[in-house]
């Protein structure tokens, strides 16, 4: 006879992989549409979506890396007064600001400071925005030494 526990702890088990995969799924897709979104604001994609909230605990330090030589072009989706908005939109020239003020309602939902990612359709989310911009800034060569030792 079947153990009953077992039975329950698995049907538990493909439940919450179910609800997991269908949430995941829709994240993805609401991510896709303000990506589609954002492109057709700023009418360019990069690689790095960069949502930034000027009252975010580290707003300066993400200034200064969007300030110096960060390797590659961003889209910065900012969210501030619009005075800060195209002031900043100058200082990073490099990169492409957007007004976070532009965007459907439905994206303030999620976190105001994060990275997106896209890869070949495929969108990471990093929440940790300093630590992932000074780890991208690493010369590559210091990657291969941490690598290596």
């Amino acid at each position: 006879m079947t153990d009953p526990l077992f039975l329950c702890t698995f049907l538990w088990f493909a439940i919450s992989a179910a609800v997991l995969y269908i949430l995941r799924r829709r994240e993805q897709r609401a991510i896709q549409a303000q990506v589609r979104q954002i492109g057709q604001l700023a009418n360019e994609t990069n690689e790095l979506i960069l949502f930034l909230d000027y009252s975010a605990p580290g707003f300066k330090e993400i200034d200064a890396f969007l300030l110096s030589d960060m390797p590659g072009r961003a889209t910065v989706v900012f969210t501030a007064p619009e005075w800060l908005v195209a002031a900043k939109a100058k200082k990073w020239g490099r990169h492409c600001v957007v007004s976070a003020s532009s965007l459907n309602a439905s994206s303030s939902e999620v976190s105001p400071t994060r990275i997106v990612t896209d890869k070949y359709g495929k969108y990471r989310v990093f929440h940790e925005v300093p630590a992932f911009l000074k780890l991208m800034s690493r010369p590559k060569n210091e990657h291969q030494a941490q690598a290596m030792g």
